[in-house]
């Protein structure tokens, strides 16, 4: 299981990537391993996109509305959500014509992203609503607006990006901002959220605080997937000048998939794989990659505490002797990092395999770096 790691009492920021459901699971065996060293008490700011925040919001949901325990992840939520990701699609035309809602509802054609909405909330029966999350730890839903071309975040506290301008009372469904923040462009396509008209603010782009009142400029926004602006949910915990947002160290899971093959977007919507178009997979994985290397050059040159656990990491990776190294084959952790972009279920030993994976990337990666890391932060 590996040694207890010496985190002490530093507060730890959690950033959960997209990747559809092959996301959702691989965090999830990155959760079990935090949970197995009683670290999830130390979360106090969760920041996600798509998969992430899917899975965010089924744990949040699992957990009656509040951060579980260490021990409450192990014994309840885990296995609760594992049995929601192999035994039912999320988004596919099998799940929709079971619901009956292809015979009843065209807005499959002009409205996935809120179909997909409504499907949270019937199958997976998250009826919360921003204002029923904690205080600690804040979970960041991220998704980008269509209308700014901006990050937009949902919190317990206030929606909105900085050009646009923030709410700070939101009366929205944490089902909505899951939508949003898995709505694949094209694909699935934006979320339109009607706005209140009053109550909304300039902000500072520094400090976040608010400057003013201001004018409302639209009725509605259109959401986009948070991956649309980044991938890797490191914008609200993360800035190159600044360093670390509301927390001490920093767990970036990155379960993005390779750049594959261009693909016809609708034929793969009717094999349930969410597709992109061809420049938007291109620009998306420069991104990915310039986040990457500008976030490892800060943890390894000391500027802030954190580590990144990414997908398809091998434990030859790894300086470790055999003994030490367990986990999956090479070949193994290939078809979990290969394994498709979609939202339908998991078959078990698919789930099982994945979780494992994020287990052993977690546990690998502190055991090798872990102790460096931790000195850096004074532990």
């Amino acid at each position: 299981m590996g040694g207890k790691v010496p985190l002490g009492k530093t507060s730890i920021g959690l950033a959960l990537s997209g990747g559809g459901f092959r996301a959702a699971v691989f965090h999830l065996g990155i959760l079990r391993w935090l949970a197995e060293e009683h670290l999830l008490e130390r979360v106090t700011q969760v920041s996600t996109v798509s998969g992430g925040s899917l899975v965010t919001g089924a744990i949040f949901s699992a957990a009656g509305g509040k951060w579980p325990s260490s021990s409450e992840f192990l014994q309840t939520v885990y296995p609760s959500v594992r049995d929601m990701l192999v035994s039912r699609d999320l988004f596919s035309f099998r799940a929709l014509g079971a619901d009956g809602f292809l015979r009843q509802n065209f807005r499959i054609f002009f409205r996935r992203a809120n179909v997909l909405a409504w499907l949270i909330r019937e199958r997976w029966q998250i009826g919360l609503k921003l204002s029923d999350l904690p205080e600690s730890p804040i979970w960041h839903v991220n998704s980008t607006c269509l209308e700014t071309g901006k990050n937009w975040r949902f919190t317990r506290d206030s929606m909105g990006d900085w050009q646009f301008g923030r709410h700070y009372s939101p009366d929205v469904a944490v089902a909505d901002a899951m939508a949003a923040s898995a709505a694949v462009p094209y694909v699935i396509g934006a979320l339109k959220l009607e706005l209140p008209k009053e109550g909304w603010w300039q902000t500072d782009p520094a400090t976040k605080s608010p400057l003013r009142k201001t004018e409302l400029r639209y009725a509605s926004v259109r959401l986009w997937d948070g991956g649309a602006y980044e991938n890797m949910a490191l914008e609200p915990l993360y800035k190159p000048i600044e360093g670390l947002q509301g927390c001490d160290v920093l767990i970036c899971s990155d379960a993005s998939g390779p750049l594959g093959p261009p693909s016809r977007i609708l034929s793969s919507l009717l094999k349930g794989r969410l597709a992109s178009p061809r420049l938007f997979d291109i620009a998306s994985d420069q991104i990915r990659a310039l986040r990457s290397r500008m976030l490892m050059k800060a943890i390894s040159q000391e500027e802030i505490a954190g580590f990144l656990f990414r997908l398809g990491t091998s434990p030859r990776q790894f300086k470790m002797q055999a003994g030490n190294v367990g986990g999956l084959t090479d070949e193994e952790c290939a078809s979990c990092l290969n394994y498709p972009t979609n939202l339908t279920k998991v078959a078990g030993s698919d789930f099982d395999r994945i979780a494992h994976h994020g287990y052993e990337v977690a546990r690998m990666t502190m055991g090798t770096y872990g102790h460096r890391n931790t000195d850096a932060v004074g532990c």
